[in-house]
């Protein structure tokens, strides 16, 4: 069990600023080294699967150190097994790659066994593309809009990003952007104080609606600049797992929180094996 203890400072509003402690113990319990797989499975693309080990939560991850090795790794496909996905080095990091792409309306599971650990399971499906269309954004201005076409047979879940090119035109980072509150007043649950590089979501407040979504982004748009609207549609296991790991991420820039458990569908394992369908949209503001 580790115990970790928050410090809090507290300021008068008398003027005078006063240091004081308070210590919050908090119970995190690690279930050993398990197995952790994780791949996001977008359709027409091969599967890009990594693979490590969990480690407890006071010890510092450095680089590849939670690297397994001798791991057999065995792709299904609706219950059918594929050849073995080969290890390939992309940008220092061993990745276990299919050697076909994935299929829409397809079943994949992952398998996986490491010498001395329990052997861990998971799968997903993968989802229809999200019907999004009408991107556009004004020159100078911080607003970017577009369409959004929900299906109303299911319950549906997203994910919204950012990202603008650089001068030479090769792909930015992620821009910081949060729904402009001026335009998207029925969906005031997922407003922020702060903007984020991404916006994730279900269609609980517009199910089967064509929502016109106004986002707010920190920086004025250039005339010149490309802009990269990402739209992806989740499965249930996706979302489930980009929404709690968010929350993670937030609650651990927070002077005091509670700890946030991150959602997995591998049994025995962490991580997740889910289903994502992206659509880019690429423009320039007009």
């Amino acid at each position: 069990m580790n115990k970790v203890y928050f410090f809090v400072g507290a300021i008068l509003l008398a003027g005078f600023l006063q240091a004081c402690e308070k210590r919050e113990n908090v119970t995190l319990l690690y279930e050993g080294n398990k197995i952790v797989v994780n791949t996001l499975i977008q359709p027409d693309s091969v599967i890009y699967t990594r693979i490590t080990r969990s480690v407890p939560s006071n010890v510092l991850i450095d680089g590849n150190n939670t690297d397994v090795s001798g791991a057999h790794v065995q792709l299904l496909e609706d219950g059918v097994p594929l050849a073995s996905p080969e290890v390939q080095i992309i940008k220092g990091t061993p990745y276990y790659v299919s050697g076909s792409k994935a299929v829409l309306g397809k079943r994949y599971e992952v398998r996986v066994a490491v010498p001395g650990m329990q052997a861990v399971t998971a799968m997903d499906t993968l989802p229809a593309a999200p019907l999004a269309s009408a991107a556009a954004a004004q020159v100078n201005s911080n607003r970017i809009r577009f369409t959004l076409k929900d299906c109303p047979t299911a319950n549906n879940y997203y994910r919204i990003r950012i990202y603008i090119s650089n001068p030479d035109g090769s792909d930015g980072s992620f821009a910081q952007f949060r729904l402009d509150p001026a335009f998207n007043n029925n969906l005031v649950d997922f407003f922020t104080q702060g903007a984020s590089s991404s916006l994730i979501m279900s269609d609980e407040r517009f199910n089967g609606k064509e929502v016109n979504f106004v986002l707010q982004t920190n920086n004025p748009i250039a005339a010149t600049t490309q802009i990269t609207l990402e739209v992806s549609a989740l499965t249930y296991n996706t979302y489930q797992y980009l929404n709690t790991l968010t929350t993670q991420l937030r609650s651990g820039e927070a002077v005091i929180s509670q700890p946030v458990r991150v959602f997995t569908n591998v049994a025995n394992g962490y991580g997740i094996v889910g289903g994502i369908n992206t659509k880019k949209m690429v423009f320039k503001a007009e």
